[in-house]
This record gives C-alpha cells, structure tokens and sequence, in this order.
C-alpha cells in the first residue's frame, strides 16, 4: 500500500478500523457478519501498547531524571506498562458494550472481557458517548475511547450535541 511510512506501518489496523465503521449501523449496532476482530484489541496490539509505552516511558525518564536529579525514576516505566494493561482491558470492555456486543462476542486472542470494570458510573458513560461521537463525525475524531485526552491535544476531540 502506499502512504507514509505511518500508513504502511499501522495498515493492519487501518484496515480494521474502516471495516468497523463499514460494518456499524447508525444504531451503534453491527451489521450480520461483522468482522469481530475490529472490536477489540488482541495479544499482539495490547503488547505493542505495553511495549511502546514503557519504552517511551523509560526513555523520558532516563533522560530527564539526571536533569531534575529525581530519584526513584524506574516506577514510571512501570507504571506505564500497567495503565498500557488497564487500557487494554477498559477497550475491550468498553467498546464491546458501545456496540451492544456484550452479551453476544467472546475470543480467545486478547485481554478479556472484565464484567468487574465499572461501566456504571459517570466517566464511563462519557466515555461510551465519545465513541458514539467517532462513530457521528465517520471516524475522523475521538479516537480515544478510554483516554481521550490526545484528541483533546491534537483537537481531534468533538463533542456530541
């Protein structure tokens, strides 16, 4: 395929991501015969987010910890590949249940589906209405279901009126 070398990189994802909103009805349920594998993360996808974020986490801390003499600074690629893991379970939790699949989709390859993940509160709720909201502007906004402080950031944010 051609594009940036960002394209060619997450292409396996893009792919997914299009065939999601292909297959989502404006309802936010799927069509019959959806491809279940653009509804949650996999092994592979929660291990490069936990990869991707401890080694960014590392690499700023290895290098801003000398400056600010902070001690203690290894906790943080720690943390980081925890809240990677939380993600990974609040996605698979969350998106399920934006598109009314709870009940109905299970898989082998990935973190699981967490009854025990609050969904009931506020923030949650919010969170299901700001992927609601990627789905209402044709995915090209609120991409951050469980953390959507990016689009925030990168003004990709848009709120549902």
């Amino acid at each position: 395929e051609g594009g940036t070398w960002r394209d060619r990189l997450f292409a396996r994802w893009n792919r997914l991501h299009r065939q999601h909103h292909q297959d989502t009805r404006d309802d936010m349920t799927m069509l019959d015969g959806y491809n279940y594998k653009g509804i949650r993360f996999n092994y592979l996808t929660s291990a490069l987010a936990v990869c991707i974020g401890t080694l960014i986490s590392a690499g700023l801390c290895a290098t801003l910890a000398p400056l600010a003499d902070l001690p203690l600074w290894w906790p943080t690629p720690i943390a980081a590949a925890l809240m990677s893991l939380y993600h990974g379970v609040l996605w698979n939790r969350l998106h399920v249940d934006s598109h009314s699949l709870e009940r109905s989709i299970s898989w082998d390859d990935g973190l699981p589906y967490v009854n025990a993940v609050p969904t009931g509160n506020r923030y949650a709720r919010w969170l299901l209405t700001n992927h609601v909201g990627h789905h209402a502007v044709k995915g090209t906004g609120n991409y951050n279901i469980v953390f959507p402080g990016p689009d925030h950031l990168a003004g990709t944010f848009y709120r549902l009126k």
